[in-house]
């Protein structure tokens, strides 16, 4: 390790996202050369929550990915599949969960092209970007749940893709902020901005 007293923990052993290493970071008794201080003393949690809201706009993408890729293995295997002599894409009820899953996936992409955007010109974009992520991370389980109705029994086994999006969408809603923090900030946002313009 880099510094005295830093250490690694055990690799987890992770329900999704299993491309990626997660372990604990142990510090004792480390020692950090002063030059290597992010930021000034004493804002360390406003430089965490400034770090906390772009990230989540990355989660928002990552789940907007899901759900895409979801919508996508749904379609192509309800046009592929056959019952009764036609595809099961021309029955009513995968129509409306197809049609549901599209609704999902273009609403959060919309939130997320927004949020981004914001970020990128400068605005203030933390009620946007937790916007982006609540809606793509339920996007992204909500599409990833319904792929695996569509897909049925080949859904849940692992030749197909669709269990690994139904594992990987779940850690979406909860790192970077829980959905629940989401509509927290969202509505903390939304009652300031109308208290400014109302002055209450």
């Amino acid at each position: 390790m880099p510094s005295e007293g830093l250490m690694l923990g055990k690799k987890e052993d992770k329900l999704g996202i299993r491309a990626t290493s997660t372990a604990y970071l142990i510090f004792e008794d480390c020692k950090i050369p002063r030059e290597n201080l992010l930021g000034q003393p004493g804002m360390g949690f406003k430089i965490a929550m400034e770090t906390l809201d772009a990230g989540r706009i990355g989660i928002a993408a990552q789940g907007l990915g899901i759900a895409q890729a979801a919508l996508e293995l749904a379609v192509d295997y309800a046009m592929k599949r056959e019952a009764f002599g036609s595809p099961i894409a021309k029955l009513q009820s995968v129509q409306n969960k197809l049609a549901d899953m599209h609704l999902s996936v273009e609403s959060a992409r919309l939130l997320t092209w927004k949020a981004a955007a914001y970020k990128d010109g400068g605005k203030n974009y933390i009620k946007e970007a937790a916007m982006a992520k609540l809606a793509a991370s339920e996007a992204a389980t909500f599409c990833a749940h319904q792929c695996i109705q569509v897909l049925g029994g080949m859904g849940y086994v692992t030749d197909m893709p669709a269990e690994r999006y139904y594992r990987d969408a779940r850690i979406t809603e909860i790192y970077e902020g829980t959905s629940e923090v989401q509509r927290l900030v969202i509505a903390g946002r939304l009652l300031k901005e109308h208290a400014d313009l109302t002055s209450w």
